[in-house]
Parts: structure tokens; C-alpha cells; sequence
């Protein structure tokens, strides 16, 4: 298939799949898309934003082909292909959980300096949800606010909001020995910048 038609076919395929659209062809959409990336069409970002939208798509058998598509190109080379698969092992989507590989792609991708601070801030925050959840891992919330620190310092603003939470003692409690802080809350929310939660809890705390 030549360039030109590849970008008309993908990006068509593409609009159809944001719509959620029923008359799309999924598996062949995903065949294109592999086609693509074999001609170096794609760039990986691109490849990771198309993965991430078949893993959360409602259109039937979307999400299976979404984990097949990171499986065929290789999920364990590019930090955000690596993301996308950890999420869809944690979630489970497209497939069986497998809850201790997927926080270690977290943890590798959180540690690597080739991808970018959002993509590492996104897996700080991720093994943070585990370690706070008990998923894939003992409960640990000393390990879980560190790594909230960390996600935010790597500009996942949002992690502030489960900081927050931890302030006002929505969770936590059965190990921290601190009392309720609401200072610290209204802090941990202001770190939140534009985040929305973050916003209506602070608004709430005033």
C-alpha cells in the first residue's frame, strides 16, 4: 500500500475508532496499524495513543486487540508502549491480569532516564496506586506517599489529589501515626495546580 493511502486509511480507521463506531473493522485496523510500524509510518507515541485507545475502547473485541497490538510490536522497548501494557496487566484489559509484571514494567519505566518525566511522573504514580491498593503487592503506605512525591516532582500533578486524601485520613490510617492533618491536606491539594479533584477539595476545605 503506498504512503498516501496509508495515511488516508489509518487516519479514516483511526476518526472511526474515537467515534466508537460499529461498522469499523477492528482486527483489520490493528493489521494496518502493524503494517504501518513496519514501514516506520507511526512514530512509537503514536503507536502507544492507538494501543491505549483499543485497550479502552467499547467496540467488541477492541480491547483484546489492543494488548495483541502491543504484544506483536513489542511492548518491552518503548517507555510509552511499556506504559500502555503495564496499565492493561494492572486493569485487567485485553486479557488475564498479571498484577506483579505489570508493577514491574511500572517500576522500570518510573527508573528509566531515556523516557520522558510524564511518562515516568505516570508510573510513579501507578506503583503508588499499588502499593496504597494492596495490588500485585503488600499494602505499604509509607511506599505509596513517597512515590506520590515522586510522581508530582516528575509532573503528574495529579497525584497530589491521593496526598491529599491521605492528609484528611480517607486512607492510611491503620498505619500512619500521625493525626489528621488539615494544613497539610490544603497543601498537598494546592500542588495539585489545575487538577480538577484537587480544586473541589480545596474549595470543600476553606
Amino acid at each position: 500500500m503506498q504512503m498516501q493511502s496509508w495515511v488516508g486509511t489509518i487516519e479514516r480507521e483511526w476518526h472511526q475508532l474515537r467515534l466508537a463506531d460499529p461498522a469499523l473493522d477492528v482486527e483489520k485496523f490493528s493489521r494496518h496499524v502493524i503494517a504501518a510500524n513496519k514501514t516506520g509510518f507511526l512514530s512509537p507515541e503514536s503507536l502507544a495513543v492507538i494501543a491505549n485507545a483499543l485497550l479502552t475502547s467499547t467496540l467488541n473485541r477492541a480491547p483484546h486487540l489492543g494488548r495483541w497490538l502491543l504484544e506483536r510490536i513489542g511492548a518491552n522497548r518503548h517507555p510509552a508502549w511499556r506504559m500502555a501494557m503495564a496499565i492493561s496487566l494492572v486493569t485487567p484489559t485485553g486479557g488475564e491480569a498479571d498484577l506483579e509484571r505489570g508493577n514491574a514494567i511500572f517500576e522500570d519505566v518510573m527508573k528509566d532516564e531515556t523516557a520522558d518525566g510524564h511518562l515516568r511522573g505516570m508510573a510513579a504514580a501507578a506503583l503508588a496506586d499499588s502499593a496504597r491498593l494492596g495490588r500485585g503487592m503488600p499494602t505499604d503506605t509509607s511506599r505509596a506517599l513517597t512515590l506520590y512525591e515522586q510522581a508530582i516532582t516528575l509532573g503528574h500533578k495529579a497525584s497530589a489529589y491521593n496526598l491529599g486524601l491521605y492528609w484528611e485520613g480517607a486512607w492510611g490510617a491503620e498505619e500512619k501515626s500521625v493525626t489528621q492533618d488539615r494544613t497539610k491536606a490544603i497543601q498537598s491539594y494546592r500542588r495539585g495546580g489545575g487538577d480538577m479533584r484537587c480544586q473541589r477539595r480545596l474549595a470543600a476545605l476553606r
